[in-house]
């Protein structure tokens, strides 16, 4: 180096007002100035050669490792301690490498007995802090730090320098995030940590930082104008919280999905949750549930609350079927199981979860219904096979009969009886064949029709009276028929039922008297009801059942009134077969009037 520049740098050196001192790689220092000397109390020619540790407090360690400020409590020849705030400047590589020059400007000369503990206390109780502290002054500048607060931040905040603005500082958080200076994503990002820092009104916000990590930042700004600034890493508290809240959405939507009711009371029954297909039966929104009493939406004297009551620690647990009616009036019913929650001895709240059993009941009732008309059926049955025993036997034995008293007489030469006997034995067997095919017909009708359809029960009427057209004009009878409902069945069974009775009521007339009959028609709710009235011999009351059953005649003078006894029997089984019934009318007196009864369309 020239002369000159030596000259100039040796002046600068020793006239510099701030301490500069050079220290070896192994720590001893190489020179001092006068300011050097002058700060710390000793002669600046007995400062070289001794180790540069002595100077500093041994309560605290060297941070001043970089080019950049630092605060840092050095030791005077006195004993009196002060802050320096200082920079460390490495000489570049060559033969002197590993040399280090420290410039050091006092910032505390005075030292009391208290003040230097204090400053001591106060620095190494803000390292040791788990949260990240820093105080900024009026200016937004950063004033002191712990070490916390550096590591927190990372390489950016390695880089944090006394001094540093705190609009600095979130721009180089901005590019170690990787956001473009500038762009809309990096304003987004800054505009709200400065609104954040500036509003310092001590209310913690949480915003991520750092590529996926989570800071909770807090600022409250001081007497004196200053801001400190506490921030904590809170990752795993936040991961903790979305995974709570990730589990409440899994509960959430399992609530509202499964087809169950649940709902929560507290002890006085107040709703406190309803899902929403609990709401939905009740015909309000949960909302409009919530908050209010069970009692409101309960009927009187429903068994639930005494149910509630009625938990205890050692049984807390109950359930129950109940039928209610819905919201849109339809009748359902459930199956609650009731929990009641305690905490030791004191209820905490009730838990309900309803099941819509309505379907499992239907079929339980249809079960029940099938037993009773399984059981009613074979009493049918019992009785059906004993009446239709007695009918065939009765024509069989009187055929056997006339057989053995011509085959007696043709044994012993008596013929002159023999073609009257012969003419019985016809007779009965002609009654036992028609017997025979009315069994088969009462038997070919089904318990139930497979196709029902839409039928108009005016066409059924008219076909019945076509095929009985030679009885109406031989009898000379009238026939009346009003306005008659559709039904739902099967047309051609139905013009077999009319046609049965419309022939009764030809048949069974008073004897000098035309038969009359009326045919009339009216809707009862699901059904439709059509009554045949006629101006015959009627009925007796007593015999209103006993006139269905298969093979029963009251009129047994087959002369006047020829019949198996099968007729009615047939109609009732086909009414029966749409879901229907026929009855006689025990209040009819100008005859006899049978209502008949089919599902109306």
């Amino acid at each position: 180096m020239p002369n000159l520049d030596r000259t100039i740098l040796e002046t600068l050196y020793n006239e510099h007002p701030d301490a500069v001192i050079v220290t070896a790689p192994e720590g001893a220092i190489l020179s001092a100035n006068a300011a050097a000397a002058s700060l710390f109390g000793f002669d600046a020619r007995l400062m070289v050669g001794r180790p540069f540790s002595p100077l500093l407090d041994e309560a605290f360690p060297d941070s001043a490792r970089s080019a950049h400020d630092a605060s840092v409590l050095y030791k005077r020849a006195d004993g009196t301690r002060f802050i320096g705030m200082t920079r460390t400047i490495a000489v570049p590589a060559g033969d002197v490498s590993g040399i280090s020059i420290r410039i050091i400007r006092a910032e505390h000369l005075r030292d009391t007995t208290d003040e230097v503990p204090s400053i001591r206390t106060v620095d190494m109780a803000l390292d040791v802090i788990a949260e990240g502290i820093a105080i900024y002054d009026k200016d937004e500048r950063l004033i002191l730090c712990n070490r916390a607060y550096r590591q927190l931040f990372g390489r950016v905040g390695a880089r944090l320098q006394i001094g540093m603005s705190a609009a600095d500082f979130a721009l180089q958080l901005l590019s170690e995030e990787g956001m473009a200076l500038g762009s809309a994503e990096a304003e987004a990002w800054i505009r709200p940590q400065i609104e954040l820092f500036r509003r310092a009104d001590g209310m913690p916000q949480i915003f991520p930082y750092n590529n996926g990590r989570w800071l909770r930042a807090e600022n409250t700004l001081t007497a004196d104008g200053n801001t400190v600034a506490i921030r904590v890493d809170v990752t795993d508290l936040k991961r903790v919280e979305q995974e709570l809240d990730r589990q409440r959405q899994d509960y959430a939507t399992l609530v509202e999905t499964i087809p169950d009711f649940i709902t929560r009371l507290s002890p006085d029954l107040v709703y406190t949750f309803v899902n929403q297909r609990f709401a939905a039966c009740i015909g309000l929104s949960a909302d409009a549930i919530i908050g209010r009493s069970c009692l409101d939406f309960f009927v009187e004297d429903d068994p639930l609350v005494d149910i509630f009551r009625g938990l205890t620690p050692e049984e807390p647990a109950t359930a129950k079927e109940q039928c209610r009616v819905s919201a849109n009036g339809v009748e359902i019913w459930m199956l609650w199981s009731n929990l009641a929650v305690f905490d030791g001895r004191r209820l905490v709240e009730y838990v309900t979860v309803g099941r819509d059993i309505t379907e499992m009941k239907r079929q339980q009732m249809r079960i029940a219904e099938q037993r009773s008309e399984l059981q009613r059926k074979n009493e049918a049955l019992g009785q059906f096979t004993s009446s239709v025993s007695h009918d065939l036997k009765a024509p069989m034995r009187q055929i056997s009969m006339f057989a053995e008293m011509i085959a007696d007489d043709i044994a012993t030469g008596k013929l002159e009886d023999v073609p009257v006997y012969a003419t019985q034995l016809r007779n009965k067997s002609r009654r036992l064949i028609q017997l025979v095919d009315s069994l088969l017909d009462y038997a070919r009708i089904a318990d139930r029709i497979s196709n029902p359809q839409r039928v108009g029960l005016r066409d059924v009427v008219e076909d019945a009276l076509g095929n009985l057209q030679n009885d109406i004009v031989e009898s000379d009878a009238q026939m009346t028929i009003e306005v008659l409902p559709d039904v739902i069945g099967d047309s051609e069974l139905l013009k077999r039922l009319f046609q049965n009775i419309i022939g009764n009521a030809i048949k069974y007339r008073r004897t000098g008297v035309a038969p009359e009959l009326t045919i009339t028609g009216w809707r009862d709710g699901r059904f439709a009801q059509i009554a045949f009235s006629d101006n015959g011999v009627g009925i007796d009351p007593q015999h209103a059942d006993r006139i269905f059953d298969i093979f029963q005649r009251l009129h047994r003078d087959e002369s006047i009134f020829p019949g198996t006894g099968v007729g009615l029997s047939l109609a009732r089984r086909i009414a029966e077969s749409h879901g229907g019934t026929i009855v006689l009318d025990p209040d009819y007196r100008e005859g006899a009037c049978f209502i008949v009864s089919l599902p109306a369309a």
